[in-house]
């Protein structure tokens, strides 16, 4: 009985030591991982910042004035002058813009912007689907589409 009490001792430290070493190397795999992800994310990021800094960025916004009156607001969030500005949605029944003649709007500076005036009636969606469109200084087309609260 001692024997094998002894053996059995024996081989569950054999697979302990064996699972510790095991443990080990997964251990050190998975920081060379961690380490090697978080270079990419700061890689990624880096690039993010100067994609960010080289380009204009066109949103759009609805803001409530009064009961029925509300404003789009048009402006650029980029860090770079946005050329031939325009501002698009589908057309509805139940809602009037006004100053529709200030687009496209021919040059808008960073953090600048335009307003859109518009009367919205009873019926309306209350959500329009914007796409923005402007050309950055080398005159390449861009657009950004996005969903907008009314």
């Amino acid at each position: 009985m001692e024997i094998a009490a002894i053996v059995i001792s024996g081989i569950s430290l054999i697979v302990a030591i064996v699972s510790f070493i095991a443990s080990i190397k997964s251990q050190h795999l998975q920081n060379r991982v961690n380490t090697l992800e978080y270079k990419l994310k700061q890689y990624e990021l880096e690039e993010k910042e100067q994609e960010k800094k080289k380009n204009p960025c066109i949103e759009a916004r609805i803001n409530h004035i009064s009961k029925d009156r509300y404003k789009i607001k048009v402006w650029n969030s980029g860090n770079t002058v946005a050329k031939n500005v325009m501002a698009s949605w589908e057309e509805q029944d139940c809602m009037i813009f006004y100053d529709l003649e200030k687009m496209p709007f021919e040059s808008l500076e960073p953090q600048k912007g335009f307003e859109l005036s518009a009367t919205i009636f009873f019926g309306a969606p209350r959500k329009l689907f914007i796409t923005t469109t402007w050309e950055n200084e080398e005159g390449e087309k861009q657009s950004k589409s996005q969903w907008c609260d009314i």
